[in-house]
């Protein structure tokens, strides 16, 4: 499929979710929701979430020790344009450009520089099951929580047991890789055999090199830093989208904001755009028919949240970008 049907795929669908989200809003309620905001919490918040980017960035740093010591300012600059990528294309196919970014810059394995990226992804899952866990254990439901609250938290408990099957299988997966690289190298050869012509021996070179990438599992004084670095990228979100409801003054306990990013964090895994579309339906649910926020008031915090997340960081990646002399088509021609 080439890259203009994803979009068009892609963007169809976030219009798509866009009208789900606002079919029963008042336009002009929604205005006057966001004129009434108080946009120093929303300042503030933009603010951390350009920092937690930065704090991925040296997280990333960590991830790659076993490979090669990086500084900050590549990796940094690697996170935004990728994120920028992200926002442009559905699929999340940032990711893929900045394990490129960064080989194209470092002179490391983009493909080993991937497999840190999948790593990554599977401490931010490990810390999205810990808080939804912190909720459903530690913190009482909302109060007349009805009968379509139920089936949110019901499809939450189900997302975190297919999330942490799936995060069991993987870190098994990889920990034998690291803790037997005789035997997984000798399984990869036999898969690898099945490949017809000289397919076989290019997968294995590809299949050796990812799995280096995954070296720093080995060491449990690295894994405890990585761990330490991923719980509190995860408490800045946390943080960051509780400081909102004071913007549009919704009074909520402070531990509503935990199925609030659960939910929203499953909504940008919808393959849109920017997560455009998904992130805003995620966000009313959550607010709206979990927790009885009015509909014109869920919705502009569900605008302004998505712009904060996605809006600056976008702008400083593409700033980057240019700074670098790429845009969509030569970056292609990097791959």
């Amino acid at each position: 499929m080439s890259r203009r049907i994803q979009i068009t795929i892609g963007g169809g669908f976030a219009l798509f979710l866009l009208w789900l989200f606002l079919r029963e809003s008042d336009a002009g309620n929604v205005f006057a929701e966001l004129k009434r905001a108080d946009y120093r919490w929303v300042l503030a918040s933009t603010t951390l979430t350009v920092l937690a980017v930065v704090h991925r960035a040296w997280r990333w740093h960590y991830l790659l020790l076993p490979i090669k010591s990086i500084s900050l300012a590549p990796l940094t600059a690697a996170v935004f344009m990728g994120w920028t990528f992200n926002t442009v294309l559905p699929g999340r196919l940032g990711e893929i450009a900045r394990a490129v970014l960064l080989g194209r810059r470092s002179g490391i394995s983009k493909t080993a520089a991937f497999a840190t990226i999948v790593l990554e992804r599977l401490f931010d899952l490990l810390c999205i099951l810990l808080i939804l866990v912190a909720y459903l254990l530690l913190f009482p439901l909302p109060s007349g929580i009805v009968e379509d609250g139920t089936a949110i938290i019901s499809g939450m408990r189900m997302s975190g047991f297919i999330g942490l099957g799936g995060l069991v299988a993987a870190m098994s997966f990889l920990v034998g890789s690291q803790l037997m690289p005789r035997r997984m190298d000798a399984f990869l050869v036999r898969i690898t055999d099945w490949a017809p012509g000289n397919t076989g021996d290019r997968l294995l070179s590809v299949a050796r090199s990812f799995l280096t990438g995954f070296a720093g599992i080995k060491d449990p004084k690295l894994i405890l830093t990585i761990v330490v670095h991923s719980l509190l990228i995860w408490i800045n979100v946390l943080v960051t989208f509780y400081m909102l409801f004071f913007a549009f003054g919704i009074d909520l306990p402070y531990y509503a904001v935990m199925p609030l990013v659960v939910a929203v964090v499953i909504g940008v895994m919808v393959p849109t755009p920017a997560a455009v579309g998904g992130f805003h339906a995620a966000a009313l649910v959550a607010l709206g028919t979990l927790w009885g926020v009015p509909n014109e008031q869920a919705v502009s915090y569900a605008i302004v949240c998505h712009a904060m997340a996605f809006g600056p960081i976008t702008v400083i990646g593409i700033a980057l970008l240019g700074r670098e002399g790429l845009s969509m088509r030569r970056f292609e021609g990097l791959e």
